[in-house]
């Protein structure tokens, strides 16, 4: 790479971004005015509505009471101490008061009854009506004046002392905490959050202008002309794009800090509470090069989505998912629950935000800074590596609309035999994503494991659908050929090597990170119960080995071979298919058999070895589950609760060999692809 090339490509980008009037109000306006102007306003909105709610003055009624002037005197003697005002509403004829209330002529108003011999009194309100809540809200702190006051008159009356008898112990809260640790505590919460939003926005449209603005006015042609190589451009972009981003979140943070001081001297006082202020300066310290990483990571994650999109409106849909996502990601630091631990450390997004928690919180250690930093580093990394893959492509910077979302073009037009695209991807997954969580969800609480092949089948169908839909062809986008029974055979081997494997690979990571929660597991394990083997099977070993392979071996790999060279559409299928299940250590454990079922789906251009290896994957689970005892019993070393050193490092050994032979195997003869 030329770094006068790239400085003068950075500047040109640098120049074109600046001009854009969205840019500017996304990192001037939003954090320097806006930001304060919502603070501000919305406490001292807060403020005076508060204030206009107490000190106005309610009508209420009484209705029925058996001394309604003894009552309306006590209202009135209490009142003071509430800073209530209340109009009373006798009329000189008995009326509705029902009526009243709903023509808004009274707030609230009381009645009495008598329950168990002793009064009882009803406070009737509107709840849909805001002075009417806060009018009842106001009788009742009264009406509980009331009763204290009658109830200690009795305790007095019986010669007994009330406070002894109604509070026989006393207790106090002490708090430990100092002041700094208490702030800390809650600007840990709140900044991670509007620091990722704020970074991802000065990301957003400086990525979306280099990209697709670019390719709509015509100018990215010309600067593909120009005797520059295309890494040399991509990283210009961007440089040019973490610079905006970077220099939208020191705003943000002066605007913060301006906002903070603002706060604490007006309306906190902690000036004047001997808070030492200077002991954040470390946390603003590591918070500052925190944001600097995530800037640069937010930017390449902003320009690969933005790369595929032809339009500035296409990019600003594309983009949407990542603010989403993002924005999940910046509430992990909401979450009391959730801590930075070395598995948390490596997730994107709330990695960042757990450790500018933790730091204001004066908890952390500089093993873990270094993970979240090295490891935001890492994935901006592979983002710049992915964008300067997709800027070399042609298909992906001037293709048609075939990475657009076919389901929204009416099916008549629609081509014969045709393959999703990247959008219809994108689109599909999401759908699915919505089914698995919610519809999912309510039908394995309800119905159990029944629930579990229904999820299973509407995620399958919604696939078909679409597949339907979009008019491509099922015996080709879903590879339904027969394979080679060698292929089959030499898999066979492969497979049994990889599932041994996986077993060493899965403890091992369980003994590393202990604290990866086995929820899920247990929880569909704790469905079995009760249940035949053979139902068992077909729930849990047949129908997702079927279906789960029609989606991703068929739907995502056919979109992905379409779009990716065949390396990229085999890591990123097995991948997904390592995501989909929802869990960090099936993730790790499964990534490896994804990768593999993608790739002999390639290979053989058939569906059918992956779904019987899947079958026979999940069937090995099942097996395991229902005769555990047994098993443990008979290889204690292998598979009893604390596996010996020995008996991993065999069957390590023995699934090598079996998948290195597997592997020899299954490149004798007739291969059914060439990469």
């Amino acid at each position: 790479m030329r770094k006068q090339v790239i400085r003068s490509l950075y500047r040109k980008e640098l120049l074109d971004i600046l001009r854009g009037k969205k840019t500017i109000l996304m990192m001037i306006v939003i954090p320097l005015i806006l930001y304060p102007l919502i603070f501000v306003g919305s406490m001292l909105l807060a403020s005076s509505v508060l204030t206009a709610s107490t000190s106005r003055s309610y009508r209420v009624g009484f209705e029925g009471l058996s001394d309604t002037d003894a009552m309306e005197a006590f209202f009135e003697s209490h009142k003071e101490a509430h800073h209530y005002s209340f109009i009373y509403y006798r009329p000189d004829t008995p009326e509705d008061h029902e009526k009243l209330l709903r023509d808004k002529k009274i707030d609230a108003y009381l009645t009495e009854s008598v329950s168990e011999n002793r009064p009882s009194y009803h406070i009737v309100y509107l709840a849909s009506e805001t002075e009417s809540k806060t009018a009842a809200d106001m009788l009742r702190d009264i009406l509980m004046d009331y009763r204290d006051e009658l109830r200690d008159r009795a305790i007095a009356e019986a010669g007994l002392d009330a406070e002894e008898l109604l509070n026989p112990i006393l207790f106090e809260y002490e708090d430990k905490s100092t002041r700094e640790e208490s702030a800390g505590y809650f600007v840990g919460m709140i900044i991670p959050f509007l620091l990722i939003t704020s970074i991802l926005m000065g990301a957003v449209y400086p990525a979306i202008d280099t990209t697709a603005g670019e390719k709509e006015r015509g100018t990215l042609e010309t600067l593909l002309t120009l005797p520059v190589k295309n890494l040399e451009l991509i990283i210009a972009k961007f440089l040019a794009t973490s610079t905006v981003a970077v220099s939208a979140a020191l705003l943000n943070i002066l605007s913060m800090l301006l906002l903070g001081i603002f706060m604490a001297d007006s309306m906190l006082n902690i000036g004047s509470s001997g808070m030492d202020l200077a002991s954040f300066i470390p946390a603003a310290f590591i918070t500052l090069l925190c944001v600097m990483v995530f800037a640069m990571f937010a930017a390449a994650v902003c320009l690969t989505a933005c790369i595929f999109a032809r339009s500035f409106k296409e990019a600003q849909n594309m983009t949407t998912p990542v603010l989403l996502v993002f924005m999940i990601g910046g509430m992990a630091g909401m979450i009391p629950q959730l801590k930075l631990t070395p598995v948390t450390a490596l997730i994107p997004v709330a990695n960042v935000s757990l450790l500018i928690g933790e730091i204001f919180r004066f908890h952390f250690e500089i093993s873990q800074i270094l993970m979240v930093l090295v490891s935001n580093l890492a994935y901006t990394g592979i983002a710049v590596v992915l964008m300067t893959r997709f800027f070399s492509s042609e298909n992906i910077l001037f293709g048609d609309a075939s990475s657009g979302m076919k389901l929204l073009e009416s099916r008549k037009d629609m081509k014969k035999g045709q393959i999703p695209g990247i959008g219809d991807v994108v689109l599909l997954f999401s759908m699915l994503l919505l089914v698995m969580l919610f519809a999912g969800s309510s039908a394995v609480l309800h119905f159990g494991l029944f629930g579990v092949a229904l999820q299973q089948l509407l995620m399958l169908g919604l696939t078909l659908f679409y597949a339907w839909y979009i008019r491509s062809d099922g015996r080709k986008l879903f590879k339904l050929k027969a394979p080679r029974p060698a292929a089959v055979g030499a898999g066979l081997l492969c497979w049994l090597g990889l599932y041994l494997i996986c077993q060493v690979w899965g403890t091992f990571i369980t003994e590393l990170f202990p604290s990866i929660s086995m929820e899920n597991t247990e929880a569909l394990v704790s469905l079995w119960k009760g249940q035949s083997i053979w139902f068992l099977i077909l729930v849990i070993a047949l129908l997702p080995a079927v279906c789960e392979e029609l989606i991703f071996r068929g739907f995502l790999l056919a979109a992905l071979e379409k779009r990716f060279r065949p390396a990229a559409a085999v890591i990123l299928c097995g991948s997904f298919f390592a995501l989909y299940h929802m869990s960090l250590l099936q993730f790790l454990v499964l990534l490896p058999l994804g990768l593999f079922f993608s790739y002999i789906a390639w290979k053989e251009g058939s569906i059918w070895p992956g779904v019987i290896f899947h079958f026979l994957n999940n069937l090995s689970a099942v097996l395991l589950q229902e005769n555990r005892k047994a098993i443990a019993d008979s290889l204690p070393s292998v598979a009893g609760d604390v596996p010996t050193v020995y008996g991993q490092l065999l069957l390590l050994f023995t699934g090598i060999v079996l998948f290195a032979g597997g592997t020899v195997l299954l490149h004798i003869g007739k291969a059914g692809k060439k990469a």
